[in-house]
């Protein structure tokens, strides 16, 4: 379960794009809830989040049949346990149909180990990609 920490600081930074509900805005920012939960199922999916909060990610992206292409700024204002809420609260607020029944939350010392690698968008977008790949693979078994 998220700490209360991570709703607060989603809907005061996150929200403004994404929106209260994390369902984003057409064409511009992706939604968050119902979507982003499925990356945790596969490995390298928790460090991808992490990722992408810590470097941003900027650039054209698919989810679904929609198309969006705005500039998500990294994040470094936030420490190691504030970052761990917020994804934690995406995640477990948000995504919480989609994760595994094993899911357990993201925390400090994990963003820790992660948010040092620099990466960047076109990097992210690899991840991303494979990450979808995999998905995709895993839906078809």
């Amino acid at each position: 379960m998220a700490r209360a920490d991570g709703q607060g600081i989603f809907v005061s930074n996150c929200a403004v794009c994404h929106q209260a509900d994390g369902n984003g805005v057409a064409g511009v920012y992706p939604p968050l809830a119902g979507s982003v939960g499925r990356y945790v199922t596969l490995k390298g999916g928790r460090a991808y989040l992490i990722h992408v909060l810590s470097n941003g990610m900027g650039g054209k992206i698919q989810v679904g049949s929609e198309s969006f292409e705005g500039d998500m700024p990294p994040w470094p204002q936030f420490n190691d346990q504030q970052m761990a809420d917020v994804l934690d609260y995406v995640l477990t607020g948000l995504n919480a149909k989609l994760l595994p029944k094993d899911f357990k939350p993201i925390t400090a010392a994990e963003v820790h180990a992660e948010r040092a690698k620099q990466f960047s968008s076109e990097q992210l977008h690899a991840q991303r990609d494979a990450l979808l790949k995999a998905l995709g693979a895993k839906a078809a078994r």
